[in-house]
């Protein structure tokens, strides 16, 4: 199952040049974390009601080895600092626009 999720996660990558990137980048993430940011799977955390700064930090923390996950480790490792922080802006704004 993780390697499944890692490959659809890898065949999402290339597609960083549109004008819809973090729209793409955030389907990567709805991968596992949910459509409507709740998962199905207790070992994943949900996304909804996240603050961004503490989105910004986790993913940072993947990114450099200060907390380690097999899968997000290696997607976090993809992400540029500003793709942290959009990531980080796009879910937090979908979340908070009630």
């Amino acid at each position: 199952m993780r390697k499944s999720i890692l490959a659809l996660i890898f065949c999402s990558l290339p597609v960083f040049g549109a004008a819809d990137d973090y729209q793409k980048l955030a389907n990567m993430c709805i991968a596992c974390h949910g459509s409507d940011n709740n998962t199905a799977f207790p070992s994943i955390p949900n996304l909804k009601w996240q603050n961004k700064l503490y989105l910004t930090k986790q993913l940072s923390n993947f990114k450099n080895g200060q907390r380690q996950d097999a899968t997000m480790t290696k997607v976090a490792q993809l992400l540029s600092e500003e793709d942290i922080e959009k990531l980080a802006d796009y879910f937090y704004t979908l979340n908070h626009q009630e």
